[in-house]
């Protein structure tokens, strides 16, 4: 038996890195799943593993920032697996760099439409269903960008410290209908996406990937960069009864990047 078994979770902003982790540990922790993202071939490919490991699945290509397309995604999760248990809001517009002085406003402007207007149009619709099932859970998906600031990442860095502030109303607001709200605080996640931003990193200071990737280990308390799957498995705490008593909370999950 799973931590999750037979939960119907919807999963909003499944790409690459902890996008595709997610939705595979928790498939295998015995979840039916909801696919979003804009990628029609990466959850098309995605659903299909999900199937060939025995669990149901539904995807859809959805602008998260759309009411009318969210409210039609969680219509099928209820239509075609019975219900919603769990939301994860995943989606992320991580862009816009540059200090404020200089910047042009509507990366802002988007950056607060993915990162926090998205996943509350996701979530509004999501919550008559959620309302309907016992203990249901939604997971915010945070960054340390919004606890540790640095110079020119303002649009991301706001857009989800904004996310982080009303996780907690949520909780609030949802408490007395037994809905859990909490946010999950990721640092840097090794795998395509950093590796990327690395590499770039290096190449602008003339310095390898390989020492890249250290200078940042070393910066942890356990010396060593998270995958996306030990993220996802944090998320399946929030996301099970083992987490029943937690509600409004932000957790850190960074190897002690930050703490």
């Amino acid at each position: 038996m799973g931590l999750l078994n037979d939960r119907v979770a919807l999963l909003a902003g499944v790409g690459i890195d902890l996008g595709s982790a997610l939705a595979r540990v928790f498939a295998a922790e015995g979840a039916h799943l909801v696919l979003a993202a804009r990628s029609e071939d990466t959850i098309r490919a995605l659903a299909g593993e999900i199937e060939g490991m025995g669990r149901k699945c539904v995807w859809q290509c959805t602008d998260i920032t759309d009411a009318v397309a969210c409210e039609s995604l969680v219509a099928r999760a209820e239509a075609e697996l019975g219900g919603l248990d769990i939301l994860v809001n995943n989606a992320v517009w991580p862009h816009g760099e540059g200090l404020l002085a200089d910047a042009n406003l509507e990366d802002w402007r988007t950056a607060m439409d993915v990162n926090f207007l998205g996943p509350l149009t996701m979530t509004q619709a999501a919550i008559p269903a959620l309302r309907r099932r016992e203990a249901a859970r939604i997971i915010m998906v945070s960054t340390i960008g919004s606890r540790e600031i640095h110079p020119g990442a303002g649009p991301y860095a706001s857009s989800k410290a904004a996310l982080n502030s009303v996780t907690k109303t949520l909780a609030r607001e949802l408490g007395p209908d037994g809905i859990r709200v909490n946010a999950l605080v990721p640092g840097w996640i090794w795998g395509p996406t950093a590796e990327g931003v690395l590499r770039r990193f290096g190449e602008a200071e003339g310095v390898s990937l390989e020492d890249m990737r250290t200078r940042y280990e070393e910066g942890t308390a356990l010396g060593y960069l998270p995958e996306a799957p030990e993220i996802a498995k944090v998320a399946v705490f929030l996301a099970s009864e083992l987490s029943n008593p937690v509600t409004g909370h932000l957790l850190d999950a960074n190897a002690g990047q930050w703490m």
